[in-house]
């Protein structure tokens, strides 16, 4: 199916017209790199003044959406994160005017919260560690004289990450290690519980979400909508899932364009999503930007063409050049070759014995579903497997190389139904036109 076709389909359906994403981008918009982006760009926070910071080489730098064209804006240094040593994303709390984020302490050896307050010049100062109940010593309901009034939490929860605010200022949402978690990184919350002494509540994980992978960059949506990444599906990918009555719902898998070769730390300004995406090869910034308008050129009408030469035929190597075959031959999970489709393998042979010189890739090929190591290894085998078949029919094995490229280069990226997953189950045989 057409990519851009596949887009507007998607762009109407009710899990993305509930997650908020404008549908105005269903046409005259692509998804793709921004602008702005430099390969290394990570950890994305949306920031005052309807704009963005992010991470480049250690250095934190702010854009801001242009509402005429969807991209981003000209990145500009912000120099006074640099005096907080902040890891991962920060939460921007516009209520209190402050910004949260994770630090490494070196004291105790682990990450947590911390929070910075802007002087009258709006320069971030050096953060405090914020009061989460449970991080530090608290007050007990025994006998006074019995604890001197504190109780001593052993060991302290550690292993703070991404923060991010909810709509009402009055909870941050943020992944965490510590102890008690599904595994991996999961995410929980902390909500204000004295606002005079700025204490926050003890750490809540969210069950329904959270899994015994990485589940991380949570970003919350008008309180009604949370994606998140996780590597539950063996890539890091995107899913969302929807509040409803404060309980989140299970998760759900998006789709293309936006997850594709690991992606994560997705945002929304505006109606506009954008994410941090690796399928250029990097991490980047990747959003909607508008396609050009095609470029009006004038009618011209040409001048009568001269009868066409007749074409040569092709010569020995032109053909070689051009030999491909490519064969649908595999049920799903399987390596083995069925009878139904020996005569096909017949044909194939018949056609190589004209090439007696050359030498030949066998690629395999799986379709979507399984893990991309368990693909790798099934379309190696259906690879290894027309080898073998084609060296029994006298072939040399040294003419003969055998790759498994799994799920990669899929020709139906969105297969549904089993007719489309069969496209992308194949083999695929070329002549390797370099010297023996």
């Amino acid at each position: 199916m057409n990519k851009r076709l596949l887009l507007c389909i998607m762009l109407a359906s009710p899990l993305l017209v509930e997650a908020g994403i404008s549908s105005k981008y269903s046409e005259g918009y692509e998804f793709t790199k921004s602008q702005v982006s430099e390969n290394g760009d990570a950890n994305m926070s949306l920031y005052k003044d309807s704009s963005v910071i992010y991470v480049r080489d250690g250095k934190v730098y702010v854009s801001t959406i242009d509402t005429a064209s969807g991209d981003l804006s000209d990145a500009k240094l912000c120099s006074d994160f640099e005096l907080l040593s902040i890891s991962g994303t920060v939460a921007y709390d516009l209520k209190r005017n402050r910004i949260y984020y994770s630090q490494y302490n070196e004291s105790r050896k682990a990450d947590y919260l911390y929070e910075s307050i802007a002087d009258e010049n709006g320069k971030w100062q050096v953060g405090t560690r914020l009061r989460v109940q449970g991080t530090n010593k608290e007050r007990t309901s025994v006998n006074f004289v019995q604890s001197a009034g504190w109780n001593y939490r052993k060991p302290y929860l550690s292993g703070f990450y991404n923060p991010v605010m909810s709509s009402n200022y009055n909870r941050i949402y943020f992944s965490s290690s510590m102890e008690g978690g599904k595994g991996g990184r999961d995410i929980y919350y902390v909500e204000i519980e004295d606002e005079t002494e700025r204490i926050w509540s003890f750490p809540q994980a969210i069950s329904t979400l959270n899994s015994d992978s990485d589940d991380d960059y949570a970003y919350i949506n008008g309180d009604s909508l949370m994606y998140f990444s996780s590597k539950r599906s063996g890539t890091t990918s995107i899913y969302v899932s929807k509040n409803q009555n404060d309980t989140w719902t299970d998760p759900e898998l998006m789709d293309y364009p936006y997850n594709e070769d690991n992606s994560y730390n997705m945002l929304l300004q505006d109606s506009a999503p954008m994410l941090i995406s690796e399928r250029s090869g990097s991490s980047n910034i990747y959003l909607y930007n508008k396609i050009p308008e095609p470029e009006v050129i004038p009618e011209v009408i040409p001048e009568p063409e001269p009868e066409p030469e007749p074409t040569p035929a092709p010569t020995y190597e032109e053909k070689k050049s051009q030999f491909y075959w490519v064969f649908f031959l595999f049920d799903f999970d399987k390596d083995i070759l069925g009878d139904k489709f020996k005569s096909e393998l017949d044909k194939l042979a018949n056609e190589m014995r004209k090439f007696p010189d050359a030498r030949f890739e066998i690629t395999g090929y799986t379709d979507s579903r399984g893990t991309v190591r368990y693909n790798d290894e099934l379309s190696q085998r259906r690879a290894d497997t027309i080898k073998r078949m084609l060296i029994s029919k006298g072939f040399k094995e040294q003419d003969l190389v055998s790759i498994g490229w799994g799920e990669r280069r899929l020709q139906v990226p969105d297969a549904q139904t089993e007719d489309e997953h069969a496209q992308n189950r194949r083999v695929e045989v070329r002549i390797i036109m370099d010297k023996k």
